[in-house]
């Protein structure tokens, strides 16, 4: 018995096909978002002399502007995950409604889910996949602003060295 019709298999694959440009997608952004903050942090390692003050000040506004940046990102993708949520829960509700009453075998409860999960795969990798980037941004930000603070802290060690 396939459990599947033709029109569900053509959804999934859609789904399939979108999930992996949307990996390639994120693949793409956390690689520019690294030749975008590793230069910051090889200029702050060859610059750590006091008369490079001003060259550190500018790395501080870059690392300053590029977590306002990343903070952006960071809500449209929780905004578009919350998005895939709600399509992944109401996919859910109508695959449990459709094997509660319309599956012509009857079925126990971890049946269901088994056969549920099988239908919503995709949605559940869609939301993976954004919360996998979500987790890539706020790491990518933490590390902004522990460059921050220890230019902070440098500043302030030139300071007390004059």
């Amino acid at each position: 018995m396939n459990v599947f019709s033709q029109e569900e298999v053509e959804r999934i694959k859609k789904l399939e096909e979108m999930n992996d440009r949307m990996e390639e997608f994120f693949s793409e952004k956390r690689t520019q978002w690294g030749t975008t903050i590793e230069p910051l942090f090889k200029i702050m390692r060859e610059n750590f002399a006091p008369e490079s003050t001003q060259k550190i000040v500018e790395i501080q506004a870059n690392a300053l502007s590029f977590r306002q940046v990343i903070n952006e990102e960071i809500s449209m993708f929780l905004n578009k995950r919350s998005k895939e949520d709600v399509k992944l829960k109401k996919a859910k509700q109508e695959k449990f409604l459709f094997y509660a009453t319309g599956f012509g075998l009857k079925t126990n409860m971890g049946e269901k889910s088994i056969l549920i999960d099988a239908h919503t795969a995709q949605l559940e990798r869609t939301v993976q996949l954004i919360d996998t980037h979500i987790e890539f941004l706020r790491s990518c930000s933490k590390n902004l602003e522990s460059l921050g603070f220890s230019i902070k802290t440098i500043i302030e060690l030139f300071n007390y060295l004059k």
